[in-house]
């Protein structure tokens, strides 16, 4: 079905093209062909659309190729991004007899004139605000060939633009352009505005489930009109149905099985999250017909599937799929620093988020310079989690003052402002099945003023969760249900047991994480200069967050790493401490919340990504290479694994398989020397979403130690590991001197015993398969081989990337063999291993 639509769009925009004239239905993306220039200035720099000044110019070489290394972003010149910058471009398009064609930007930033065929159809005194979506009707202005001009002004101080926060510098042009795509759309006189599906299935069954369809419709006529709105719903059949529109009027008409048998499914396609079942899709078409003629046309991707939230007894927000309690477990988003995702690249970030076991992306900003992200997130089962950004919520971000606790939104103008952005979004996204819920707030709550306008647009266009803050606060709409208490800085991985008051594993901690989450080696060398890797320098420094409370330097790593493993001797020693640093601490954060369910009920790292080449707050590095964390999060996340708890002692497996399995567990324990002091193995069966202890090792408490854990079926067939390197005493936190972003450690535990090993001998085997490569290690000493790096590289010694190995940074045991694979393509790719 998604081939022939694809074939008839294709066809009817050949059509377009080659003739001019537009139909009703036909929509024209103006995506390429674009020039960019600066008011004063000669130059020319060939673009497209969407994009930013500052995206354009780095594609076109303008600030060469070493504007992220180093400290040479901080040195560069911002001046010319307070001029106009002019979009501009020319198209073939002329309205057919009849027809009316709107000119459509669903996203400028950030303030902009507007130019058709030499005349002004918009003005920047009105035309400002980067997440407002414009129409504008250009049937008489068009005339075959056609000239368009975009003049734009980069955001100010005080304006609610998009927002990176305290991640990372601010862009240098305010992200200035047309951020989102440019379309015309041709119709008679009745457009199809917005064509929005609410799909009930029937619990807990889900063999039945009925539709409802609001198709809103706009009559551009000084007359009434009627006509038929006729469904095509895939694989299921056609419907057709009347209406009636008063002149000029704009109405939704709603649909339900009452008025067309076609809405009511029996044994439906559900919509899974990938790790539940599959995500099922289904596409519906509604066409407007006047006279017996096509007015409009509108089609939309929608998934059947229930999700819903409630507090707890202990007010914590659970979320449910389809009736099924679910662990939220995901991360951060944030786009490219200068907005130059591509459809591929998102790709397989939406990949690496599955290729982690996490089920969820939280997207603080409305990212996206189009729906790539959500569309895939919908077909590859991510859960999405959207909502503004804490930008807006303080004022040395925002630029204007806060007022009440309720951030910085608070004057008519800028109310009014947020409204529109608010309905736009909703609308743009409510079809997405992925979608879960909105966070009107982040670090606040919106004024009672502002969110009661929220609460109306979202009840006539919305109906998931709505939840007024990622933080534990109250609205009008109630209780967040959330929590936002930290930490952002390191603690260790007895911590997230430990803590009953902040971030520890209880309630849905919306973002947390360890801090600095150091990239390997190979990106280190591409953005810090060789001169300065080592000793560490203020080139690191730069790199971390740009907070101007703390994060912002590698003073607090190294201090980690000289308590717990011993000072680094080197570049080298530092960055592979610094990986062990990660995967541990990263790897329990999200064991622990997996282990207390079900008083936990949902865990976000902060955060996924990076705008720009960083050492902090990330999971795959700016140059798409995963961290340790990665790993270290794909081990905890294993659907079925055995977790080492830190603060009972206890070994736990846990399942969110949705179906009960008989397993076989064991443990093996070896002294600081690699010496065997300890096994064990049971037979366990194991439901969904159970957490149950089925070791005590408290026994070995007192010595350093190391435990392995295996996960099998009754007949041997391998299910899961994971490996702990455990102190002889965990780490005294000051427990009250906890603040927003940390629980200081007065004593660290010692790990130096980890890296005290004797070098153990292994030998690699590299076998080319299917997509990729078969990796096998035999570790022939009697000592443990801790963390075991393996890497895909190109010629020139880089990652490659997106690499997708099934197991990395892994420890091999006295006389293990142990085979993993890597699905990469690429020419002239080898293999190494990095375990010194």
């Amino acid at each position: 079905m998604k081939k022939i639509l694809f074939f008839l769009m294709t066809m009817t925009l050949c059509a377009c093209g080659q003739q001019g004239r537009m139909l009703s239905g036909d929509q024209k993306v103006l995506d390429g062909g674009w020039q960019l220039s600066r008011e004063g200035a000669s130059e020319r720099y060939d673009a497209t659309v969407p994009s930013t000044v500052c995206g354009v110019l780095a594609d076109a070489g303008y600030f060469g190729d070493d504007l992220l290394e180093g400290r040479n972003y901080a040195a560069a010149d911002k001046t010319p991004f307070d001029a106009t910058w002019t979009y501009s471009t020319e198209f073939t398009a002329k309205a057919a007899a009849g027809q009316h064609v709107e000119l459509v930007f669903d996203g400028l930033d950030y303030y902009a004139d507007i130019f058709l065929n030499g005349k002004q159809i918009a003005s920047s005194d009105t035309t400002f605000g980067v997440f407002r979506r414009r129409a504008y009707d250009v049937t008489d202005l068009l005339r075959g060939r056609n000239s368009l001009q975009v003049k734009l002004r980069r955001a100010q101080s005080g304006d609610l633009n998009h927002g990176f926060v305290d991640w990372n510098p601010r862009p240098l042009d305010e992200s200035m352009g047309i951020v989102r795509p440019v379309s015309l759309h041709a119709s008679g006189d009745v457009t199809v505005e917005d064509l929005f599906v609410i799909a009930e299935p029937e619990l807990p069954a889900l063999d039945k489930a009925d539709l409802e369809v609001r198709v809103r419709l706009r009559n551009h006529a000084d007359k009434a009109v009627s006509g038929m709105i006729a469904l095509n719903l895939e694989n299921e059949g056609e419907a057709a149905v009347p209406f009636e529109l008063p002149a000029g009027a704009e109405q939704v008409v709603v649909l339900t099985p009452a008025e067309a048998a076609l809405l009511h499914l029996e044994q439906p396609r559900i919509w899974w999250s990938y790790d539940l079942g599959k995500p099922e899709m289904y596409n519906l078409r509604a066409s407007v017909t006047v006279d017996g003629a096509v007015s409009d046309t509108r089609e939309t991707a929608f998934g059947v599937r229930k999700i819903e939230s409630r507090l707890t007894a202990e007010n914590y927000r659970q979320f449910t799929l389809n009736g099924k309690d679910i662990l939220l477990k995901g991360a951060g988003w944030t786009d490219d620093l200068f907005l130059r995702d591509t459809p591929e690249s998102i790709r397989w970030q939406v990949e690496y988020v599955k290729d982690m076991n996490l089920n969820c992306i939280r997207f603080e900003n409305i990212w996206g310079k189009d729906d790539t992200v959500y569309d895939l997130c919908d077909q590859l089962g991510v859960l999405a989690l959207v909502g503004w950004s804490c930008q807006w919520e303080w004022e040395n971000y925002c630029g204007l003052p806060e007022t009440d606790g309720y951030g910085c939104i608070n004057s008519p103008e800028t109310e009014d402002l947020a409204v529109a952005y608010f309905r736009d979004q909703v609308v743009r996204l409510h079809n997405h099945p992925a979608l879960i819920g909105w966070l009107t707030g982040s670090d606040r709550i919106p004024n009672p003023r502002l969110e009661k306008r929220y609460l109306e647009i979202y009840e006539a266009e919305e109906y998931r969760p709505y939840v007024c803050s990622a933080k534990n606060l109250e609205s009008l709409a109630g209780w967040s249900g959330t929590k936002m208490e930290g930490p952002y800085e390191y603690v260790g991985p007895d911590y997230w047991y430990r803590d009953t008051q902040a971030g520890g594993a209880f309630g849905f901690n919306t973002e947390t994480g360890i801090g600095a989450n150091l990239p390997q080696k190979e990106s280190l060398r591409r953005m810090i200069p060789e001169d300065a890797l080592w000793p560490l320098s203020d080139s690191w420094d730069y790199h971390c967050t740009t907070s101007g409370s703390a994060m912002n330097s590698t003073r607090m790593l190294n201090t980690v790493i000289e308590n717990q493993y011993g000072a680094a001797s080197g570049f080298e020693d530092f960055v592979r401490k610094a990986h062990a640093v990660d995967y541990d601490g990263t790897r329990a954060m999200f064991e622990a919340f997996r282990a207390r369910m079900p008083k936990s009920t949902g865990i976000v790292q902060w955060m996924l990504n990076s705008a720009w080449p960083s050492l902090y707050w990330q999971l795959y590095d700016w140059y798409g290479a995963p961290t340790a964390g990665y790993y270290g999060t794909k081990k905890a996340c294993e659907p079925l694994q055995l977790i080492f708890d830190y603060a009972d002692r206890k070994v736990y497996a846990v399942s969110e398989r949705p179906e009960a399995c008989a397993l076989k567990a064991s443990f093996t324990v070896y002294d600081e020397h690699s010496r065997q002091i300890g096994s064990g193995s049971r037979e366990i069966r194991i439901d969904y979403r159970q957490s149950l202890p089925v070791f005590d090792l408290r026994r070995f408490d007192g010595r350093p130690h190391f435990v392995a854990l295996t996960l099998t079926t009754p007949d041997g067939t391998p299910v899961a590991d994971n490996f702990y390197c455990l102190p002889a005493r965990d780490n005294d936190y000051v427990w009250n001197r906890t603040n927003w972003y940390l629980t200081p450690i007065s004593r660290h535990a010692d790990l130096r015993f980890v890296f005290a090993q004797e070098p153990a001998e292994v030998e690699m085997n590299v076998e080319p398969n299917d997509g990729g490569y078969a990796v096998t290690l035999v570790n022939k000493s009697s000592v443990i081989s801790y963390m075991n790096i393996l890497k895909a590289l190109d010629a020139d010694g880089q990652l490659v990337t997106p690499a997708y190995w099934s197991d990395n940074f892994f420890p091999l045991l006295p006389g293990q063999t142990k085979t993993v694979t890597c699905q990469v393509a690429g020419a002239g790719i080898h293999i190494e291993i990095d375990n010194r």
